[in-house]
Order: structure tokens, then sequence, then C-alpha cells
């Protein structure tokens, strides 16, 4: 059964955070020489701890849910916290002000990770995407996910990604763009009893013809070259992942009950 995640909390399912702990790992290396990072679309920032480490400048994270926000300032070092509603002007307002204050100098990076699918109305977060592109100091990575790869319409995105409308997406975006796309991989390891496997170096993964992509993933601005390929992997707890399964198979029993039978009316 598939599960419809609006933020990353701490015990996802390991795809689903290995999949959005890899998109920070490709943007880390920008994030930790940056003198400003804004994460634009921070959720709780669990993901975005994990691009942190080693990070002295100063961040900027940005949500609209207030809850989110704390909980995102007090795992990302030296950030500041801003609630403002990126579907909206007034919001984008907010966010452009802030970033485009003179201090402090040197390189910026802003991440935008799966924020647009979840937006009503996009168009002013693109618009001030381009107009950080026209400032040499910023380097942007966004990303969207390819709901066709899915087969089926996750209700927390208001916009529906595909090939079509990231092309679509694409060509409101400044060149030069380097796009890349995120597949799914499967794996598997071999561990002797009684020792700690620690972490284990994967061998080359040869992905073979054309895999669907999961997300696809942009980014421009003058360190955008240095993005390249990079995979992640995480052990699977089969124990949670069944306790998981079997409680989303009861809640579903549960509410197709009371669809069923919905009781007599209140009073």
């Amino acid at each position: 059964m598939q599960t419809w995640e609006t933020r990353l909390v701490r015990e996802p399912p390991p795809r689903l955070r290995v999949e959005h702990e890899l998109r920070y790992e490709l943007a880390a290396p920008l994030v930790r020489r940056a003198a400003l990072w804004a994460d634009l679309g921070c959720g709780s920032g669990v993901a975005a701890e994990h691009a942190s480490a080693g990070f002295e400048g100063r961040a900027v994270l940005v949500d609209s849910a207030p809850d989110a926000l704390e909980h995102a300032g007090r795992l990302v070092a030296h950030a500041t916290t801003l609630q403002a509603d990126l579907a909206t002007p007034e919001g984008v307002e907010q966010v452009r002000t802030t970033l485009l204050a003179d201090p402090p100098p040197g390189e910026r990076v802003v991440t935008c990770f799966e924020t647009l699918a979840h937006l009503e109305r996009f168009a002013p977060l693109v618009e001030l995407l381009g107009v950080l592109a026209q400032d040499e100091r910023f380097t942007v990575l966004l990303s969207v996910p390819n709901d066709a790869f899915w087969a089926l319409e996750n209700p927390l995105h208001p916009t529906v990604w595909g090939e079509g409308s990231f092309e679509e997406l694409r060509g409101l975006l400044p060149e030069p763009l380097v796009v890349l796309r995120q597949v799914p991989l499967a794996g598997s390891a071999v561990v002797v009893e009684g020792q700690v496997a620690g972490g284990l170096t994967l061998p080359g993964v040869d992905l073979g013809g054309e895999l669907v992509p999961s997300h696809f993933i942009a980014a421009f601005g003058p360190s955008a070259h240095e993005l390249g390929p990079r995979a992640r992997a995480a052990g699977v707890d089969a124990d949670a992942e069944r306790r998981r399964e079997r409680q989303r198979e009861s809640d579903l029993a549960v509410l197709e009950a009371r669809l069923a039978d919905p009781g007599p009316p209140p009073g």
C-alpha cells in the first residue's frame, strides 16, 4: 500500500527517508561552504538536518506550518525560521526581502525540494527563483515528483507533475540548467552473524536501460555544474515495515466500515 507523506518525520519508511536525504546530500557540498542557505518548504527539518552537518553560515528555514518550523529550527544549526505561504505573492515577497538583504557576503544556496507540488499556485515562487538567478551569488536546486511513476494520484499534491509538466517548468527556469533524474534502486546485503556491519561500501550500481524517474531535479546558478550522480541506501527494519503495513490496513478497514455504516445522524 502506498504511503502518502507531506512531511518527513523521525521514523518514516526507509525508502522515503533515503529518497529525501539523497536530495539534501546532493546539495550538501554547496550548502556547507555557503554563507547563506535557504530551505524553502523545509517541513520538519529532518532531511535538512542531514545536509547541515559542518555548515557554519546562516540558514533560513521557510514553511507555512509553525509547528514544523519550530521542529526544524531545533535541528538545523545557525537557523532562523520564517513562516510564509509560498503560494501567495505576499509570502514570496517575505522570502525575497530576506534573501536579497546584503549581509552576509559570499555564496548563497537555495533548496526547494518537493515544495512546488504542495502549492495551489507556484508561479510566484518560480518567478522569485528567476529573480535569484540574476544574482551571481545564488545557486538554486529544486525538485518535483514524477506522479506518473506512482500510478496513483497523491491526495497531498494539488498540482500534478510528470515529464510534460516538468518540461514546461524547465522552460521557465534560467539557463544554463543542470537537470538530474532521481531513480529508485533495489538491493540487499549479507552480514556476518555476531559482527557489527557498520557502514558497508556499496559496489557500483548498474542502472541498465531507461528507468522511470521518481523525481525530477533542476539546478541553476554558478555552482550547479558541480552536481553529479549520487546514490544512498539504508537498511530496512522488516518488523517495523510489517507493523506500518498492518496499521495502515487496520486504519483503512476502520474507515471503510464507517463509510459502509455511518450510524444514526447526531442529535
